[in-house]
């Protein structure tokens, strides 16, 4: 005979069911199964069977419940039968632990941890998954309907979760990022706070080319943590959103077997803003292993290589810009590429006016102000240029059969690392606090607003109005320029004169006035 708990319970005989009867006998059977092959008092069942109140009868209804199982354990080969005991102070099962799902699960995930302990990854995800393939839902789910609520259970299930993240685990060591995706985005779901879990995610989305869903994670299960219970996430877990931030090489993992895996291509992050230095090597106190900051990484525009930027750690502010498109529609490559184009030819115009420099990544922009040295007023002209940008942009809105697109401004100020690229030939790289903090602002700031850092609100707020929000997670919003405000600009460039893109007007009527404004300055 074998027996199944994990899920619905059930008995059968050489794949015959076997009818169990009504709740008392079934509660009975399903008390000594989890207790398989150990005595259990007689005072236990009458609290298990009867938790609220137990009737005068009890006793001889656990009786007329025993006599039943044991007719019902007597068919089948007498070799494999299970036989219920009476031993006091109590009852015994005895039964083979193979021929019940709970212990097979057991003994698979003991073998599927060894193997992943012995570095046989990929045995371990095979024998973890058929583990977990023995669950056909929750624990006795049947009897949970009718208000069954044993503290077993929550401990079956606890033991299933635990097998999860160690098949997760051992798949993420083989590269099968994309094969465990969807089963851990529903298990995330199903436990929003159970950390483990969360960081899984999070590598795996990274892994699949999805760095942005990956932070929102982290932003997600923070925001829950602090809420609840006042706490910050686990160091573990917000060095693995630092990781992510940096494109650390630690996260690589290894191809997958059946898809290929995909990596964010580099012209896709964050852009540089800092020109090469032919010849150029940091100082070791300068050198981007030391500073606890993001990683960005592009080629510079070559109409800003005219701005001197020397290397060296200082205070800057950079303003981010994040254009982020909905597909859903008939909307070719083409109007895509213009809209970029738009707004890459914006962020130049407007930057250079107030005395920042640029370079793009498509779909995330960036300008840095105090690139050459730092100023006093750098902060409220990156503010200023955010401003500009959501209005030559018309805050993301399209023009009639363009495709949806949704504009991110996020402005944040502090030390940030400028230095040329350890190889020769490569692109220049940024590091520093601030970028940690304007890239988290993107993230969760809304369409159509200017988010801030704390520490550029303290900077500005004698020149620029703000609503008060906390920070973190999402910043504070800048309004506008205040109207008494008088602020001479130090240092100030001329503007860089930029031809507007060819092809249509994809951003709205704003688009059009930031070409003509663009076409008046050349």
């Amino acid at each position: 005979m074998e027996f199944r708990i994990l899920g619905s319970l059930q008995a059968s005989v050489d794949g015959t069911a076997v009818p169990l009867g009504g709740v008392i006998k079934r509660r009975l059977l399903a008390c000594l199964l989890l207790n398989a092959n150990r005595v259990v008092a007689t005072h236990k069942l009458l609290d298990v069977l009867w938790p609220d109140e137990t009737p005068r009868t009890a006793r001889k209804m656990i009786g007329n419940a025993v006599r039943g199982l044991r007719l019902d354990l007597a068919q089948g080969d007498p070799d494999t039968r299970a036989h219920l005991l009476t031993r006091a102070p109590g009852y015994q099962l005895r039964v083979d632990p193979r021929a019940v799902d709970l212990f097979r699960f057991r003994e698979a995930v003991e073998q599927g941890r060894a193997e992943a302990g012995a570095g046989r990854h990929t045995a371990a995800a095979r024998t973890l998954r058929e583990a977990l393939g023995l669950w056909r839902g929750a624990a006795l789910a049947d009897m949970a309907e009718d208000g069954l609520n044993w503290p077993e259970l929550a401990g079956l299930e606890s033991e299933r979760l635990s097998a999860f993240e160690e098949y997760t685990e051992a798949g993420l060591a083989v590269g099968d990022h994309h094969e465990i995706l969807g089963p851990l985005q529903l298990a995330v779901a199903e436990n929003p706070l159970r950390e483990r879990l969360s960081a899984q995610l999070m590598l795996a989305l990274y892994r699949c080319g999805r760095q942005t869903e990956a932070l929102s994670v982290f932003r997600r299960i923070r925001q829950e943590l602090v809420e609840e219970y006042g706490l910050e996430p686990s160091r573990e877990l917000q060095e693995l959103e630092r990781a992510i931030l940096e494109h650390a090489d630690s996260l690589d993992g290894p191809a997958s077997p059946a898809v290929e895996r995909r990596r964010t291509p580099e012209h896709l992050r964050v852009a540089s803003l800092v020109p090469q230095q032919p010849g150029y090597r940091p100082h070791p106190s300068d050198a981007p292993g030391d500073a606890p900051a993001s990683r960005t990484v592009s080629r510079m525009d070559p109409d800003h290589r005219r701005h001197s930027a020397e290397p060296g750690r200082r205070r800057v502010s950079v303003v981010l810009l994040w254009v982020r498109h909905d597909l859903a529609g008939e909307h070719g490559a083409d109007g895509v590429r213009r809209t970029l184009a738009d707004a890459e030819a914006a962020l130049r115009q407007e930057s250079a006016r107030y005395g920042g420099v640029v370079a793009s990544a498509a779909p995330l922009f960036c300008a840095v102000f105090g690139a050459d040295h730092s100023h006093r007023d750098d902060a409220t002209r990156a503010v200023r240029a955010a401003f500009a940008l959501l209005e030559r942009l018309d805050g993301g809105r399209p023009a009639a059969g363009g495709p949806a697109v949704e504009v991110n401004v996020a402005v944040a100020t502090g030390e940030a690392l400028l230095s040329p690229p350890a190889a020769s030939g490569g692109a220049p790289t940024v590091t520093g606090g601030a970028l940690d903090r304007g890239l988290r602002l993107l993230t969760m700031a809304p369409g159509g607003q200017v988010r801030v850092c704390e520490e550029t609100r303290r900077a500005t707020e004698a020149y620029i109005t703000y609503h008060l929000g906390p920070e973190p997670p999402e910043g504070w919003e800048a309004v506008r320029v205040r109207p008494a405000a008088v602020h001479e600009l130090h240092d100030m460039r001329p503007a860089v004169p930029a031809a507007a893109p060819d092809g249509p007007e994809v951003l709205g009527a704003a688009t059009a006035r930031s070409r003509r404004r663009g076409a008046e300055s050349g």
